[in-house]
């Protein structure tokens, strides 16, 4: 039977496995595909993505302890009566949250239990926040400029680093450290 079945499949053509050549078109195809792929998903954007992702968390955990803080004490840290964080001036827009002044805002809001000890030391993200007080409506606003692309070209991104609508065309970009270098750009995603 063992001869029958041999002779079957060399007369058929029908060896076992694979020639070099199928080998290398099969693999050769593969990685075709896999840069296909790489290209598509751009992992760099990825990145910005996750980021932006981040920075947005940590812009609205700070806007929620300036609500608790204001919750609980009836006046925000920046306040002769609160903390007299900023030099006792409500946050404009032009400084972010690494600024010295802006930083005994951020410990304040520490030390009142309402941002965990380790916000302060997130240096890399607080650089890109923004925040700024609006008196008239009693809120305070945060702002961030977008690394991503598509976070850039989202309809809410569209605010100069003070949270007032921008004008003319977005001008996101940034300094070597990351840091927007132009606040007026219209190309700050804010949120109250």
């Amino acid at each position: 039977m063992k001869k029958l079945l041999k002779r079957f499949r060399k007369l058929l053509g029908m060896n076992k496995g694979f020639t070099l050549i199928e080998l290398l078109v099969v693999i050769g195809i593969l990685g075709v595909l896999a840069a296909a792929l790489v290209a598509t998903i751009d992992p760099f954007e990825q990145l910005k993505k996750a980021q932006d992702s981040n920075t947005k968390n940590t812009l609205v955990e700070f806007l929620n302890a300036n609500v608790r803080y204001y919750t609980t004490h009836n006046t925000f840290p920046w306040t002769a009566t609160g903390a007299n964080c900023n030099g006792g001036v409500a946050p404009d827009g032009t400084k972010s949250l690494t600024d010295a002044t802006l930083t005994t805002c951020v410990t304040a809001l520490v030390s009142d239990n309402e941002l965990k000890q380790a916000f302060s030391s997130a240096t890399d993200i607080l650089k890109l926040i923004y925040v700024t007080y609006d008196g008239v409506n009693n809120e305070v606003v945060g702002c961030f400029q977008p690394q991503s692309k598509s976070q850039q070209n989202d309809a809410n991104t569209k605010f100069n680093s003070n949270g007032v609508l921008g004008t003319g065309t977005k001008a996101c970009t940034f300094n070597a450290d990351g840091t927007p270098s132009n606040l007026n750009g219209g190309c700050f995603w804010c949120t109250k």
